[in-house]
């Protein structure tokens, strides 16, 4: 067969998919830059998705107005039509992969960052990256449709790992409410009752930032108001079934006064220490009479 019916067999062979990528499709961070920061550092948007993956270095990217730091081994997905600037080290490097808004990729339908910490998985998605240019770099026979498969792949790996992420996150918040929850119960019987929410975040190993963002999260209260609740709670047990006096509760509680303890009952439940106390009192004679 000649050179020129090998060349057309090719071609023919190599039937481009509808996501259509091309040998522009891969291109390291700095290319994608062209040697100019404001291509990617000034807010903009684009006609083609765009995956930006960091392997080594720093950056920071602003999507939808909304700023995260990136760091080694960290990916972001930008749909098309997405607001986004991207700003880098000089020593930062990684790859972009710009893909066609095609109906047959499963590109997430919003911006998508990724914290890839596992070594298998960075891999993964590197051999996705590479493999998609060596496609388009060889030009072997139904390269672009091998090419194509690649992409989707990637973007079917992207979703399972987003999921993964979220059910990791979702489980190191359950387990760190639930050592809250029991350290709150345990306070009850130890010294460490009436402790500040940053003294129980310290003892949790977590900064208070975080404890409140996960209650927060988790109940639609905040970790201060937990304990606040719990406090409330022990008191009015020690007021009103109890029948103790303000001064001996706002020990135990770990109060610095006992006139703050006082503010504190007033503020919650609209009346001091001795008016529940009366109340609750008044109540049960009026109960057994």
């Amino acid at each position: 067969m000649s050179k020129r019916h090998t060349s057309r067999a090719l071609r023919a062979m190599n039937i481009a998919s509808d996501i259509q990528l091309d040998i522009g499709s891969i291109a390291t961070i700095s290319q994608r830059a062209q040697g100019t920061a404001w291509r990617l550092g000034l807010f903009h948007a684009r006609a083609q998705h765009l995956l930006i993956w960091v392997t080594r270095g720093a950056a920071r990217c602003n999507v939808e107005a909304q700023s995260a730091a990136m760091s080694s081994h960290n990916a972001l997905f930008i749909p098309a039509g997405t607001m986004f600037s991207f700003n880098f080290e000089t020593s930062c490097f990684g790859q972009t992969v710009a893909l066609p808004a095609s109906s047959l990729l499963d590109w997430p339908d919003a911006p998508l960052l990724l914290r890839v910490r596992e070594p298998q998985a960075q891999l993964t998605l590197t051999h996705f990256v590479e493999a998609i240019q060596k496609e388009l770099l060889d030009a072997e026979p139904k390269a672009r449709i091998a090419a194509d498969a690649h992409a989707q792949l990637m973007m079917v790996w992207a979703h399972r790992y987003q999921l993964h992420q979220k059910a990791s996150r979702e489980d190191a918040a359950r387990r760190l409410l639930k050592a809250f929850c029991a350290l709150i119960a345990q306070s009850e019987h130890s010294d460490f009752e009436g402790a500040s929410m940053a003294e129980f975040a310290a003892k949790l190993g977590v900064t208070p930032t975080h404890l409140t963002r996960v209650c927060k999260t988790a109940c639609g209260v905040t970790a201060a108001d937990l304990l606040t609740q719990h406090s409330l709670q022990r008191a009015r047990r020690m007021l009103e079934d109890d029948g103790l006096k303000a001064v001996d509760v706002a020990k135990r509680l770990g109060f610095s006064t006992p006139a703050y303890f006082t503010r504190f009952i007033k503020t919650h439940t609209g009346a001091t220490p001795s008016e529940l106390r009366n109340q609750a009192k008044a109540s049960r004679i009026k109960s057994t009479a």
